[in-house]
């Protein structure tokens, strides 16, 4: 047989079919030896074959043809030994007619001949037995032994002429397989040169359409140039959806995996198809805080997994929405991210779904299609996922919507929450959601179960209300120190809200083209409304809501951002632009050190996740650059990451500030006052006047010549004062946290609120003699007390973790109590000045029953009518 056919394994199967033909044979052969009493010494004989046959089949030490060849010089063994006996001299020609055509199967030609060869052996040795016996030959037999002869031969000839004209066959379907092959990888060639002929030109279009508009003063040539970047942009990701498919079809796709934050990743999706995104269509994410924090896989192709999905969703709907839903499940090598994407557009019937995931297949496609793109989509969601070994499922129904849902596995870096706050006990969250607006009810139960599943799993209370009376009474009844608002229900009553706005941390859900009116105080949400912008929110305490007179403004200050989603770019643009900053973009932190290297810029805004160098890398390394060069710039992190103490770990690692995305402009404000210049700093008044920059009272190093020029100190300088004279050096304290008073007081509010039960949880450790939980306590109380400034407590309590570590009682035993009567007396006086006033709860507000029906309340437990 041809050697490429014996490798293309295509008459495997025929090994183990001979094999149990064999296993017959000798079953039979043994039974007809012991009845008719033949020779046992030849049984055994036949037996011993049968073992080695079997031997070689599961070892598979020989190559398959030779497997073969052993099998069958085995049998014709047997085949021998059952034939010289008298009895089964024409009973011959039928048992080999039989293995003839099971050797068919192999493709062996010279097996036909063996068996052949065989039979004539076998007939010769008994014509010879029976002539030497005296047997006569009568015409009966002569013709008789001459008929199994033909027979035989004419079965052999047969044999082979199959054989060989199937091996012609599957020769020349292997020839036109490979021409087909090599045809479609010709195909894919081309598809892939010409797209990247094609990308270098729309590079430079989008490129320079970004110059001309940042030049362009028009507004209509502006937004004309904004149509020629955006049909750019869609011809740039259509022409990496065929770069994309090619790779898939020629199973060339490489896995780069990487760690990456989920709320990122998220970030930069939202960012991307904001522009395309129908605004009479809503997008609601919905995101388990459960998720890890950082986890591994190849970043790039779960983006375009999910961004596929979520534009196939938004593509087929016509009127309702799209339900983004990510949980995790967890396994022994990490977790398989669960993404669920919901849709209430045109679905797709039973022959539809069998074909969707053929290339360049689209359920409408045709002269009069409805909807664009090349119809690749979810092809290439199937082939990253299957790369990445993940599944896919796909749901629908004509008419009712489509429901996709893909598991990918994860390897998880840092188990901790994807979403945490940083005091959830204190939160007393209101929101005024009226969803009987949205006439869809799967759009209703999108928005329920993603605010329902953020707050359970965040484990904090939301007050909701759907009207405007029942908001207002659960506004008078309960102090709220965050409120979420949509843009309907807030221009119902402006002024209420407003005014709630000055005390309370006020959100509004809107889509971009929301303006508020001049000097409102409230938050802007941007739609799609999803839990990190609204984590974002959240960490924010009300207390740090600064209203200035005047619309910041920097003089000609200049701004490199650094992030690898080039949406991010524009809208970081948009956003610096309103505060008078000349913004330069890089792609990477390789591209930021570069341009740095010949450019002068005033504050750097750095993403965190990136590929190739991430944020705090190319921090560190751009702060060497500068530190060798050139002064120190300022840099700042700008990332999606939901985590409260993300800032704290920003700072920790060198950053001069924070800002999270999507940006809020209040702590972008208060960052720039940070981080510029106060020469670069000055305010646009409402007329466009400009006037002198107001005298920041969170100034750092006035804070003691204030003290000591007042006879009466601030709430700040007394808790200062006091936590000195508890031996904590405060401004330590205040240069790790950059002379970030607001961030100080965080760092020390998170360091008081749980104290105590540190105390307590060290105390009790001890008297178990558990020792690792111990050791746990105290090493948090050294890294926090050297955080706030306390470099003394911090080393008492590095002493006894030493201690616990090696189960040291004796020794703990000296210290604990002073220790923790050190720790405590700080504690004591953080709480004094940081703990908020007792609130009155809902449950104890005075409401009617008919206004208890009304207004509901989503709480750890689950959402029910409060």
């Amino acid at each position: 047989m041809n050697r490429r056919m014996q490798e293309k394994d295509y008459f495997k199967a025929s090994q183990l079919v001979v094999l149990v033909f064999y296993s017959i044979l000798v079953v039979m052969l043994t039974a007809e030896s012991f009845l008719l009493g033949w020779e046992t010494w030849a049984v055994m004989l036949v037996w011993a074959g049968f073992a080695i046959s079997w031997v070689v089949h599961i070892r598979q030490d020989l190559s398959p043809n030779a497997r073969l060849w052993v099998y069958a010089l085995m049998m014709m063994g047997g085949t021998f030994f059952y034939g010289i006996h008298v009895t089964s001299t024409y009973d011959l020609g039928l048992v080999l007619t039989v293995f003839i055509l099971i050797f068919i199967s192999t493709g062996i030609p010279a097996l036909i001949t063996l068996c052949q060869v065989t039979y004539y052996i076998v007939i010769a040795y008994n014509i010879y037995q029976m002539y030497t016996s005296g047997e006569i030959f009568d015409s009966l037999m002569i013709t008789r032994t001459a008929l199994h002869l033909v027979v035989v031969t004419v079965v052999c000839y047969i044999a082979r002429g199959v054989i060989r004209k199937w091996i012609d066959i599957m020769e020349e379907s292997e020839s036109e397989k490979e021409m087909l092959a090599e045809t479609a990888d010709r195909l894919n060639d081309f598809l892939a040169n010409i797209s990247h002929e094609i990308r270098t030109p729309i590079n430079a279009v989008i490129g320079l359409t970004g110059v001309c508009m940042e030049k362009e003063k028009d507004p209509q040539i502006r937004q004309d140039l904004a149509s020629v970047s955006e049909a750019g942009r869609r011809v740039g990701d259509q022409i990496s959806d065929i770069l994309d498919y090619s790779e898939i079809d020629m199973d060339s796709l490489a896995v780069n995996n990487e760690d990456y934050i989920l709320s990122s990743l998220i970030s930069d999706i939202v960012t991307s198809i904001k522009l395309q995104r129908k605004l009479d269509i809503e997008l609601v994410i919905d995101v388990d805080p459960s998720i890890p924090l950082i986890m591994n896989t190849d970043v790039g192709k779960l983006k375009k997994i999910i961004r596929h999905l979520i534009d196939n969703g938004l593509k087929y709907t016509k009127e309702g929405g799209v339900y983004v839903h990510f949980t995790a499940e967890k396994r022994d090598y990490g977790i398989n991210l669960c993404i669920e994407v919901r849709d209430t557009g045109i679905g797709m019937s039973k022959s539809e779904m069998e074909m969707v995931f053929h290339r360049f297949y689209q359920a409408d496609s045709g002269r009069t299609r409805s909807t664009s793109g090349l119809g690749l989509g979810l092809s290439i969601v199937n082939g990253f996922t299957r790369r990445l070994n993940g599944f896919l499922t796909l749901d629908s129904e004509l008419g009712k919507g489509t429901t996709v849902r893909v598991s990918i596995p994860q390897k998880v870096i840092d188990d901790s929450s994807c979403m945490s706050l940083r005091d959830p006990e204190r939160l007393r969250l209101g929101a005024y959601f009226h969803f009987e607006k949205y006439p869809n009810p799967h759009v209703r139960e999108f928005y329920n179960s993603m605010i329902k599943d953020m707050v359970i799993g965040l484990r904090v209370v939301m007050q909701r209300a759907d009207n405007m009376t029942e908001f207002k009474t659960l506004a008078d009844a309960t102090k709220f120190t965050h409120v979420f608002v949509a843009k309907e229900e807030y221009e119902e009553d402006v002024e209420f809200i407003e005014e709630m706005a000055k005390e309370t941390i006020v959100a509004v859900i809107a889509d971009d083209s929301f303006v508020p009116r001049k000097g409102s105080r409230i938050r802007i949400v941007p739609k799609p409304f999803y839990c990190y912008p609204v984590m974002s929110i959240l960490n924010t305490d009300p207390g740090s809501v600064e209203i200035e007179e005047g619309r910041l403004y920097t003089n000609g200050a200049r701004a490199l951002v650094v992030d690898d989603e080039p949406m991010n770019h524009i809208v970081a643009k948009g956003i610096f632009a309103r505060y008078g900053l000349k913004v330069y973009t890089a792609d990477s932190g390789k591209e930021a050190i570069d341009f740095i290297r010949n450019h002068e810029v005033d504050v750097i805004f750095m993403d965190h996740m990136m590929p190739g160098m991430d944020g705090v890398e190319a921090m560190k390394r751009i702060r060497s650059v500068y530190g060798k060069e050139k002064k120190d710039v300022p840099i700042v992190a700008l990332t999606a990451n939901a985590v409260s103490t993300a800032k704290e770990m920003f700072i920790r690692e060198g950053f001069d500030g924070f800002v999270a995305k999507p940006i809020e402009l209040g702590e972008l404000e208060r960052v720039l006052k940070k981080v510029l210049p106060k020469s670069m700093i000055s305010y646009v008044a409402s007329d466009g006047e400009v006037v002198d920059a107001p005298v920041d009272a969170l100034d750092v190093d006035n804070v003691r010549e204030q003290s000591e020029e007042s006879e009466q100190l601030s709430p700040r300088e007394a808790m200062y004062k006091d936590l000195e004279s508890v031996g904590v050096n405060v401004q330590s304290g205040l240069n790790y946290c950059q002379k970030d008073h607001d961030f100080y007081a965080e760092v020390l509010e998170q360091y008081g609120s749980d104290g105590a039960k540190k105390i307590r949880n060290a105390s009790d450790y001890l008297e178990k003699k558990d020792f690792p939980n111990y050791e746990i306590i105290v090493h948090a109380i050294k890294s926090t007390s050297l955080m706030i400034g306390n470099a003394h407590l911090s080393e008492e309590a590095k002493a006894l973790e030493e201690a616990a570590k090696k189960s040291d009682e004796a020794r703990i035993r000296q210290t604990h109590d002073a220790v923790m009567e050190e720790f405590g007396k700080v504690v004591e006086v953080i709480l004094r000045y940081l703990t908020p006033e007792t609130e009155t709860s809902a449950s104890e507000a005075p409401t009617s029953e008919s206004d208890d029906d009304e207004i509901l309340e989503f709480g750890p437990e689950g959402g029910d009518e409060a």
